[in-house]
């Protein structure tokens, strides 16, 4: 679907809400005549333009989708065993490796499992790769999967005693590049920004293994793959880590939508596991924005806005090539499926 953009280059940050201010300001008179042109519509009619976006209702949805990717198993944990998902993640859990307050256990254990590769996956369960680095800085992350682990025995929370190994699907090996372990929260429906895991103290942090095995299909094939011990979210990733010029960008959305009821995320183009989400909402100036201007400019991306109206999901998908101080006038979303907001999040570039 063709969609209207429109970039605005400003020098300073308070010249891009006073820009905005006057943007809104020509548009005055096309929304009066609108107002007009509405006059004739059915009860009906106006009742649907008054429909708002429902920032609860879209969390719901989020929850939902992660629950609906949770992949559940049944383990000896006495014996040890592997378990591997759709996907082709393999998590492998040794002989008497988890334990309730200190003790292992054995017997059965129900082993949950998601797993995330794709960018239409980390918009609808809202697990973009945004990592937060020591100093507090905010940069987007290249994924190499995201997953979540859990296991209970009869309801009760086990804990890891013996590390377990998560490998990712496997991967081109002319593709291969360096991944280090992030983590976010323990709860499935935590929205934690990634932490790189530093257990071993050094600068780097740690980084994931790259190894070969046989593939579910027969011959040999490549995978990540890293030990935890902690159940819960975690990432195989690296910095975007860009060297040229860096900007913020501001996103203008239409009237109605804000911070507390829609979602706005960042799609790299070119990159298949590079999404941030826009989680700074300022209602001065109305825009959406993300930390410390770490995007770079003339880097093409495609800016992403979700939301929930009366049960529906809408959506607006904006191509552009960023540029200094950019600022993103989105068009009015519109409705559409999950299936088919998945189908086109996943031809994006």
């Amino acid at each position: 679907m063709k969609t209207t953009q429109t970039n605005i280059a400003v020098s300073n940050n308070n010249r891009t809400a006073t820009m905005i201010r006057n943007l809104r300001n020509v548009l005055g008179g096309a929304l009066i005549l609108a107002i007009t042109l509405s006059s004739c519509k059915t009860p009906e009619k106006e009742q649907e333009d008054t429909e708002k976006p429902d920032g609860a209702a879209l969390t719901e949805r989020f929850e939902s989708n992660r629950d609906d990717a949770t992949q559940t198993f049944v383990i000896d944990i006495e014996a040890g065993a592997m378990v591997t998902g759709d996907q082709g993640t393999r998590v492998t859990f040794p002989a008497n490796s988890l334990g309730l307050g200190g003790v292992a256990v054995t017997g059965n254990v129900d082993v949950e499992l998601i797993e995330i590769y794709g960018k239409s996956s980390m918009v609808l369960q809202n697990m973009p790769t945004t990592g937060i680095k020591p100093d507090g800085t905010h940069e987007i992350l290249k994924s190499g999967g995201e997953f979540f682990l859990n296991a209970t025995q009869d309801g009760n929370q086990l804990e890891i005693l013996t590390p377990v190994t998560i490998e990712s699907k496997d991967f081109d090996p002319a593709e291969w590049e360096p991944m280090n372990i992030f983590r976010a929260g323990d709860d499935k429906d935590d929205t934690d920004l990634w932490e790189e895991v530093n257990e071993d103290g050094d600068e780097e942090g740690d980084a994931a293994n790259a190894g070969e095995g046989e593939g579910p299909e027969g011959g040999y094939v490549m995978f990540n793959y890293f030990d935890t011990s902690s159940f819960g979210w975690t990432n195989l990733d690296r910095w975007y880590s860009y060297s040229g010029e860096l900007t913020e960008i501001f996103v203008d959305v239409p009237d109605g939508f804000d911070g507390d009821n829609c979602e706005v995320f960042l799609s790299y183009d070119g990159e298949a596991n590079a999404l941030a989400r826009m989680d700074i909402y300022n209602s001065t100036t109305e825009l959406f924005t993300e930390h410390y201007g770490r995007i770079p400019v003339g880097q093409e991306v495609h800016l992403i806005l979700v939301a929930e109206i009366d049960g529906v999901m809408h959506y607006t998908i904006q191509g552009t090539t960023v540029v200094e101080d950019h600022v993103e006038v989105m068009a009015a979303p519109v409705a559409t499926t999950q299936s088919d907001l998945e189908t086109l999040i996943n031809a994006l570039p």
